[in-house]
């Protein structure tokens, strides 16, 4: 996405989450802000810093400020990303964040030419704080979509209580487009884990609501995709909490070169390599393989995997098959074990990853036909951008809004499952497996082959993410410096 507006040169911080579905979008839009000559600083701890290879090889303008990852006691030693840790050390990891304030605190007061602006991710909302504190502007970066920052913006500012069965207590949206509406399990477990007057739980919702009062919010997604959404965000008040700023820059993306070149090994590393899965995908019919993937965090059960396995087999189509490894917290023997004898039954039909995957690369190969997926929105961009047809397994967090604004609204997905302890019907899930390889899944493949070709001119010369990107940048470039 080239620039068409200089850029005066205003230094920013970034300061990702450590979480790779949040830090690579934060990581690809650090480096269009470079390319429109922003000085850039990006903030991590040690452990992370390798996730940085890729940018700042592209980009050696790009400064880093590396701090000691904050000691807690509930945090496993020299864990410093979610990706290695189980579900139940996310608030844990949340609250540790924020004890950064004071080192960042101390390095502003001390740099010779500070920030004038910190652009942060939505689980640190904690740093809005922090600018007051310092006299400058704090920028939420989302890597949830529009319609999923409205749910939550409605969630954290009314705060309804479970009074009953969650799978039957309805919580509904009428403000909101659409008017959507949840049973109670399929909020966002950010939310429904909440436990008035746990200091923890004080924390994670003073952070969000200070979300909302943030001088404005940039956004991995784009008018064609959630026009009503981003409109809906536009046009609250201001002044009452809401933002008065909203960017639309999606789909943030590297470019064609890099998902091929030497940053396809971004995020980690799998059994298999690459140009080994590349090679393999060279061999299949265009449209005709099934890629499973849920995310960096997700964990099967092995009842789990066994349903996922049957149906796999017994649809005979092609597949790519990532398992993510049990993390700290799951039962050893009870997660991610791949029934006996599948690889030898489906070889040459299938192939399997363990650990990271390159989903990219692998999503825009001419051979890839649907995803399999749980729905976290930086699956979602890639998915949209990449001409497959995808089936949708929420599991947790904003997933499910996402699934009905895929399925329900857009008509782009299938539904194949829902929920984080479900086991899919093998038979059903066979059915459709197959059909999003076939001409039964001609009609939703149309639709997401337009929504495609939306999303690639959306960052185009005058395409509405390459203005908003524009206009961004402009406001950031009139900031002036703070008076220390």
């Amino acid at each position: 996405m080239p620039s068409s507006t200089p850029s005066s040169g205003a230094h920013i911080l970034i300061f990702p989450y450590p979480a790779q579905g949040h830090m690579i979008p934060l990581l690809d839009f650090s480096h269009q802000l470079s390319l429109r000559s922003l000085k850039i600083t990006i903030l991590v701890t040690p452990k992370n810093l390798p996730i940085l290879n890729p940018l700042l090889s592209k980009n050696p303008s790009i400064k880093t400020l590396v701090l000691p990852f904050p000691n807690h006691p509930r945090l496993p030693q020299g864990v410093e990303n979610v990706k290695d840790l189980s579900p139940n050390h996310f608030y844990t990891m949340l609250n540790a964040m924020s004890g950064l304030y004071n080192p960042i605190l101390e390095w502003f007061k001390s740099h010779p030419s500070p920030p004038v602006a910190i652009i942060s991710d939505f689980f640190l909302g904690w740093t809005h704080e922090l600018a007051c504190e310092l006299g400058i502007p704090r920028i939420d970066f989302s890597p949830s979509g529009a319609m999923a920052i409205a749910v939550m913006d409605k969630l954290f500012q009314n705060v309804p209580k479970l009074n009953g069965d969650p799978y039957h207590q309805i919580e509904s949206f009428p403000d909101i487009p659409s008017s959507p509406f949840y049973p109670w399990w399929q909020l966002p477990s950010l939310y429904r884990s909440l436990k008035h007057g746990e200091p923890e739980s004080d924390f994670i919702r003073k952070s969000m609501l200070a979300n909302f009062d943030s001088w404005g919010i940039v956004i991995n997604s784009f008018n064609e995709l959630e026009s009503v959404y981003l409109d809906y965000l536009r046009k609250k008040p201001n002044g009452l909490g809401y933002y008065n700023r909203v960017w639309a820059v999606g789909p943030i993306l590297p470019s064609d070169d890099d998902v091929t070149g030497p940053a396809k090994e971004r995020g980690g590393s799998g059994s298999a390599s690459t140009d080994g899965i590349l090679s393999w995908l060279d061999t299949c019919p265009d449209s005709s393989v099934v890629y499973v993937c849920f995310g960096s965090q997700v964990v099967l059960s092995n009842k789990q995997m066994e349903g996922l396995a049957r149906g796999l087999e017994s649809s005979a189509v092609r597949f790519l098959w990532c398992v993510k490894e049990p993390t700290t917290g799951h039962v050893d023997g009870e997660y991610s074990v791949v029934p006996a004898g599948f690889e030898d039954r489906t070889a040459g039909k299938g192939m399997l990853i363990r650990g990271w995957a390159p989903q990219l690369p692998i999503l825009k190969h001419r051979s890839v036909g649907s995803f399999m997926t749980h729905c976290g929105w930086n699956s979602v961009i890639e998915g949209l951008t990449s001409r497959v047809v995808m089936l949708t397994w929420p599991m947790r967090a904003e997933q499910f809004v996402n699934a009905t604004l895929l399925v329900d609204q857009l008509k782009v997905a299938i539904r194949v499952c829902e929920g984080v302890d479900t086991v899919p019907d093998p038979d059903e899930l066979s059915r459709i497996l197959s059909d999003s390889v076939s001409e039964n899944g001609l009609e939703v493949r149309v639709r997401a082959v337009e929504l495609c070709k939306a999303s690639l001119a959306a960052v185009k010369e005058g395409g509405s993410s390459f203005m908003d990107l524009d206009a961004f940048v402009k406001d950031l470039a009139a900031l002036e410096p703070c008076s220390k």
